[in-house]
């Protein structure tokens, strides 16, 4: 049916300033109306009253692990997961095997998420050829292919040259490069230099590592006005330095990762290996400085880093592979930071839609104005939820809260005017 029509829904919409309950039509594809009492015959009908609807998700860091890595994750589980959670929109970063560093992979990957049709994945290409570092690879070819943005990320680029010409090269094709800021030279451990590191004897990942790559990143975007994205920033220091070239008018936006704002290094304790990210769970001044980063806007958004492993490869902490999935669990752990008074509902939206498809300069995301797209997410705040074998869609289950209490549940996700996922 080409006609939806959602009754008495809580719509919050930072794009138009709303917050108010409202019926909305869908018809084609697009928003033919918002109003009170909206009445068409032949629709499907959404009773939706005590429900949030807002403008589905766009995810600016998964990695869907295809081509080369299916037994982790594949297009058409991570597409399940990302609908599951409210996403309809993903960039997929580009360390698959082989990566994205050539026209051909991209165009894979975008033309059997086509056929998949779940949700829209837009790749971004890789900075280097092999991700080695040494050798940029074609962007004007990549970008044509449908690349939406340059990085390497999980391998830093860490060669300044490299990176000044990557920025340069990056402002005349129209898009933006992507930085993994850990200075692989310092990081080479395992969790948060601090006191649990030092308690159980593990090489660390120390915040410095992750300090002077930002630096570094945010001087040459400033002297050379290009834009520049800084991946899953966790470090204080680094929020004060984005902060301070951000007043200067530098062209630097960022992303945090939900993990980031809610768990410490505390919880390599509890859940070891799970814990295990890159850069590491920091420290609790480290995750304040974030939550208050995203209210000031030094932030710019939400980014969840969704990394499948499999069970195998997260084993033995110093042994195991860093990432967590993350694509499911985003919403209820944004919901907390809302519930705990930290931000505000309409603030989750815009760090979570608006903002990021703003980033990517998408057309039909993060606003739900009449004559849009009609992509969006139907949510119960207060609906409570385990992530487990049976609502795990998933291919991977490498993540701390597993088993436990969320608050926070999609009931429907609309993508291009059709339900993708329903769970009520």
């Amino acid at each position: 049916m080409s006609k939806i029509l959602i009754k008495r829904v809580k719509l919050v919409d930072p794009s138009q300033n709303l917050e108010d309950t409202k019926d909305i039509l869908i018809e084609k594809g697009r928003i033919k109306a918002i109003g009170d009492n909206l009445f068409e015959l032949e629709a499907h009908v959404i009773e939706a009253k005590g429900l949030v609807a807002c403008p589905s998700f766009v995810d600016l860091h998964v990695h869907l692990r295809d081509p080369g890595h299916e037994y982790k994750e594949d297009l058409e589980s991570g597409m399940r997961c990302a609908v599951a959670g409210g996403y309809t929109t993903l960039l997929c970063m580009p360390n698959t095997e082989p990566p994205i560093d050539s026209p051909e992979v991209a165009q894979y990957i975008i033309r059997k998420a086509e056929d998949i049709g779940l949700c829209k994945v837009l790749p971004a290409g890789a900075l280097t050829k092999g991700r080695r570092g040494k050798e940029l690879t074609d962007f004007y070819a990549l970008k044509k292919a449908g690349c939406m943005a340059f990085t390497d990320d999980g391998s830093p680029l860490t060669d300044s040259r490299l990176m000044q010409r990557a920025i340069e090269l990056a402002e005349q094709v129209g898009t933006f490069v992507m930085n993994h800021c850990e200075d692989d030279k310092l990081a080479v451990g395992h969790i948060n230099e601090g006191y649990i590191s030092s308690m159980l004897g593990i090489l660390s990942r120390p915040a410095s590592a992750e300090d002077v790559l930002v630096a570094r990143d945010c001087i040459l975007a400033y002297h050379l006005g290009g834009h520049v994205h800084i991946q899953h920033l966790s470090s204080s220091l680094s929020v004060e330095i984005v902060r301070f070239f951000k007043e200067r008018g530098t062209k630097v936006t960022c992303e945090v990762n939900p993990h980031h704002l809610v768990l410490t290094e505390d919880e390599v304790l509890k859940s070891h290996s799970k814990a295990k990210v890159n850069p590491p769970l920091r420290r609790e001044e480290d995750r304040r400085a974030l939550i208050e980063a995203l209210l000031d806007g030094t932030i710019d958004c939400i980014a969840t880093d969704h990394a499948p492993h499999a069970v195998w490869e997260k084993g033995l902490l110093e042994k195991a592979m860093p990432g967590m999935i993350g694509l499911q669990t985003a919403l209820p752990i944004m919901l907390q930071l809302v519930r705990e008074n930290l931000i505000s509902l309409s603030k989750m939206v815009e760090l979570m839609s608006c903002k990021p498809a703003t980033i990517l300069g998408l057309d039909g995301c993060g606003s739900l104005r009449e004559g849009a797209r009609a992509n969006l997410v139907i949510f119960d705040p207060e609906r409570e939820w385990l992530l487990n074998e049976e609502t795990n869609l998933s291919k991977s289950k490498n993540t701390p809260l597993w088993n436990r209490p969320l608050k926070g549940k999609v009931f429907y996700t609309i993508f291009e005017g059709r339900i993708v996922f329903q769970d009520v």
